[in-house]
């Protein structure tokens, strides 16, 4: 045990705290990098959407060049935007290994468990634990099919730190959707009453809608000639319908796992701002894309991934 505890470290904060802040600096991040020029040109945008590096500024006064070597180096660091298939694979794995934690009371699980004091505060409700954690697994698992079936051969690459990113964010998510629930793991081992999720019926559905919506644009987006622009169903209205899906996703999540008596799911809703800000400007690169390749007439009505919104 005394192991287990050294998993986390000793700082007087709740382990769902402790997420939020993940997602909030990670989203703060990819919003700095954004806002910054040098740092969007070089760090952003991957496959065909990507500059070389030589582009991705123009030429600097001399006194700058070692800042700008020093980016360009940074920028090189890349893997094959295949890798995206290890966010699911990971994904998949701790939302089993959690299972088999809270199944066996295991170190892992003990080591978040003994860290939540507020044993009496709000808690999601056993069911809604239950729920979100098997939605979890199922995104994962589908997204994971995905990956592997509806893909094409590709030499696209993207910087490591989004792979990093990416790694952290499903290891993490994994945890998020129990972690507000851990006062009825504690309380109860006994087999969740499937009859009180009625209430969140309409939730289960939105989720299931958006999933399979998600899943049909990207089998559409893998079926379209290559730098073919996107222009059926959602699509007519949205540049990136796929990422608009993926954002209900994790909305209906926030709100099916959220405790007694609140709306949402604080951890899962900081989670849902990162996927937000992370998707919505790698949207705002691929409109720009769009608008160079085919002219702005051609996608100058449609949202970028958020209808009247971005």
């Amino acid at each position: 045990m005394e192991r287990a505890n050294a998993v986390l470290p000793e700082v007087d904060i709740e382990p769902a705290q402790l997420l939020q802040a993940f997602f909030l600096t990670a989203a703060l991040i990819v919003l700095t990098v954004y806002i910054i020029e040098p740092f969007r040109a070089r760090f952003l945008a991957y496959g065909s959407r990507a500059l070389p590096v030589q582009q991705a500024d123009p030429p600097k006064p001399e006194t700058r060049a070692g800042a700008v070597r020093l980016l360009d180096h940074l920028a090189t660091y890349q893997v094959p935007h295949s890798w995206f298939t290890h966010f699911y694979v990971l994904s998949v794995a701790c939302s089993l290994l959690w299972a088999q934690q809270y199944a066996s009371n295991g170190p892992l699980f003990r080591a978040i468990a003994d860290r939540t004091h507020d044993i009496d505060g709000p808690s999601q409700s056993l069911e809604r634990v239950y729920a979100a954690w098997v939605l979890m697994l199922v995104q994962g698992l589908r997204r994971l099919y995905e990956s592997i079936a509806l893909s094409r051969p590709s030499t696209s690459r993207m910087w490591v730190t989004h792979w990093i990113l990416g790694l952290l964010f499903y290891a993490t998510m994994s945890v998020s959707v129990w972690v507000e629930g851990v006062p009825a793991l504690l309380s109860s081992r006994e087999a969740p009453n499937l009859f009180a999720l009625r209430g969140s019926i309409y939730v289960l559905c939105i989720f299931i809608w958006a999933s399979m919506n998600q899943h049909f644009a990207h089998a559409y987006l893998v079926g379209l000639r290559k730098y073919t622009l996107p222009s059926k169903g959602m699509f007519k209205k949205v540049v990136c319908a796929h990422y608009l899906f993926e954002c209900i996703i994790y909305l209906a999540l926030s709100l099916l796992a959220a405790p007694a008596g609140q709306v949402f799911n604080k951890t899962v809703l900081c989670a849902l701002a990162f996927v937000a800000i992370n998707l919505g400007v790698t949207a705002d690169g691929t409109k720009a894309w769009y608008e160079t390749k085919f002219g702005r007439d051609s996608v100058g009505e449609r949202a970028r991934m958020i209808p009247f919104v971005w």
